[in-house]
């Protein structure tokens, strides 16, 4: 069992790592967080928003923020693709704070539908993870 996992995260925006060696994996996934490491079995997810992280063989630790998208792990690969992230530094806190401001008055509308009603949640939900992230 190889103690290196080479990990790919692709956005359509860009490409954050290509074949990154790494010694573990952090991604929010449909089912709950998951961890991966060296020698994990095959797999394929969902990814919900919440956090990521990752340690590079160096030692050296990533936190970031992701949303929506999937995963593979196959032998000692991962490939992440995600519809959106971003990394600790790159967060607006005070973006993210508004952010939930508008959420939450949209929340507060007493006439809003059921599916504007989870587009808000979720909105919701991503701004106070960033705001955590990016603190």
């Amino acid at each position: 069992m190889a103690d290196i996992l080479k990990v790919t995260i692709i956005t359509p925006e860009r490409k954050l790592v290509d074949g990154l060696p790494v010694t573990a994996v952090t991604l929010p996934t449909a089912e709950g967080e998951i961890e991966v490491l060296p020698g994990h079995a095959a797999l394929m997810g969902r990814l919900d928003p919440g956090y990521f992280r990752y340690t590079t063989s160096t030692g050296k630790e990533e936190v970031g923020f992701i949303s929506t998208g999937f995963f593979e792990v196959h032998g000692e690969t991962l490939k992440v693709l995600a519809e959106n992230l971003e990394l600790k530094d790159e967060i607006n806190v005070s973006r993210a704070k508004q952010a939930q401001l508008k959420a939450e008055a949209a929340l507060s509308a007493a006439d809003l539908d059921p599916a504007h009603f989870n587009k808000y949640q979720l909105k919701l939900q991503r701004a106070i993870i960033r705001q955590h992230i990016g603190s």
